[in-house]
């Protein structure tokens, strides 16, 4: 936000250049920070998460220039908190995340870098989601008929990718991706953060799931939980296939390798001259190597990473969301959502949720979900009470009296 007093508040006071977002969030973490010198606290510990989602939202919009709080504006957290909204949180827990952002505009005015907090703003807030604890009836939960919509296309497009992998593995690569990515998010319930990347989150396990975490005989993948924990989790029969399907098409050449890699035309180039520098090849051999194999070969860029053995960089869960979004727009899918449009990740494991609730009980729910019987019985309670709704019926009908019980409505008595 452009300042409408004498600057100070814009500029590091020693060489009056504009302040950048990223260089004074410590400061603001150290002085919310809880424990000794500021520098432990459960506050702190998520205040510095977010910060870190939030820098790295900016740096994605703003790919070629950093952020100075010079340059922030109510778009820009209103861009965010549109982004906020679209993930699988729930509603209180938006509105949280958003809270922390808020809070380090308000220091940032108190410190002179911003006029005012432009997190407070109506316009930058209206993206985000009111948490009124009515959370059911908005939580897409993909429908049978959109589940077989969505399989069946992306089994099209992968076959027809296949028939043609010979002269073009690229796009077989990419087919087999997007649908080994559905059929996994459909069938197992799983995640989107426990197989795909988290940008703001660098642990082993936030980081994407690698091959080696992926057990095609005995139908488990083993993620980090919701928790913080390791687990196995199930993957039923029906998702195996297009995960072998895609193993063998990509032929990673270490089980190191993410299971959904991207597929980023810049990222897979700096991945690739970066890791080749560090095997003492030059700058110079990298590029050229780059250059003579790629842009006047015939090869592509994952295609050289595993040549090469080169680790890509994992699918973000951003990522992920477009590739949704892409797909549920080809094959054409209508959906009653105005808060999404597309048929999200955690729809999927909602959708899943509902046909475990409705085959097999809460409980078996749960386990499949990686989730206590509380919380499931909880966001799929409209199940039950639809469940109840019918015994209600039934009791009332089996109660109804015969009809020569029924009084003649035209007699005088």
């Amino acid at each position: 936000m452009s300042s409408s007093g004498n600057g100070q508040g814009h500029t590091d006071g020693q060489d009056d250049r504009p302040v950048e977002v990223a260089d004074v969030v410590e400061d603001y973490l150290t002085d919310k920070g809880k424990g000794a010198e500021g520098k432990s606290g459960t506050y702190r510990r998520d205040a510095k998460r977010e910060l870190d989602r939030f820098l790295t939202f900016l740096e994605d919009e703003r790919p070629r220039s950093p952020t100075t709080f010079e340059e922030l504006t109510i778009r820009d957290i209103r861009q965010y908190a549109r982004h906020i909204a679209t993930q699988d949180w729930t509603e209180s827990t938006k509105q949280n995340y958003y809270a922390h952002i808020s809070a380090f505009c308000g220091w940032a005015v108190r410190e002179g870098y911003l006029d005012e907090n432009p997190a407070l703003k109506s316009r930058a807030k209206e993206p985000l989601p009111e948490d009124d604890g009515r959370k059911t009836e908005r939580q897409q939960a993909w429908s049978p008929e959109q589940r077989t919509a969505l399989l069946e296309y992306v089994d099209e497009q992968a076959h027809e990718a296949i028939d043609e992998v010979g002269e073009n593995r690229y796009e077989a690569i990419k087919a087999c991706r997007d649908r080994a990515l559905v059929y996994l998010l459909c069938f197992s319930g799983v995640r989107g953060a426990e197989v795909l990347a988290d940008v703001a989150d660098a642990r082993r396990g936030r980081d994407g799931l690698r091959w080696s975490d992926v057990s095609l005989n005995d139908n488990t993948i083993t993620v980090l939980g919701k928790k913080g924990e390791w687990s196995d989790r199930a993957v039923p029969p029906s998702a195996i296939p297009s995960l072998e399907r895609l193993r063998s098409v990509l032929n990673p050449s270490s089980d190191d390798w993410p299971v959904f890699t991207t597929l980023s035309y810049p990222t897979l180039v700096k991945t690739f001259k970066d890791e080749l520098v560090e095997r003492d090849y030059t700058r110079k051999e990298a590029e050229s190597l780059h250059r003579e194999r790629v842009n006047d070969g015939d090869v592509s860029m994952i295609e050289l990473c595993v040549e090469y053995d080169v680790d890509p960089p994992a699918l973000t869960t951003h990522s992920a969301r477009r590739i949704l979004q892409r797909l549920t727009e080809e094959a054409d899918i209508e959906l009653d959502d105005d808060k999404h449009g597309y048929l999200a990740p955690h729809g999927a494991r909602r959708g899943a949720g509902e046909v475990m609730v409705r085959e097999f009980g809460y409980t078996e729910a749960a386990r499949h979900l990686d989730n206590s019987e509380e919380v499931v019985r909880e966001h799929y309670s409209h199940i039950e009470a639809s469940e109840r709704a019918q015994m209600a019926e039934t009791a009332f009908q089996n109660q109804r009296p015969s009809q020569k019980d029924v009084p003649d409505q035209d007699s005088d008595g």
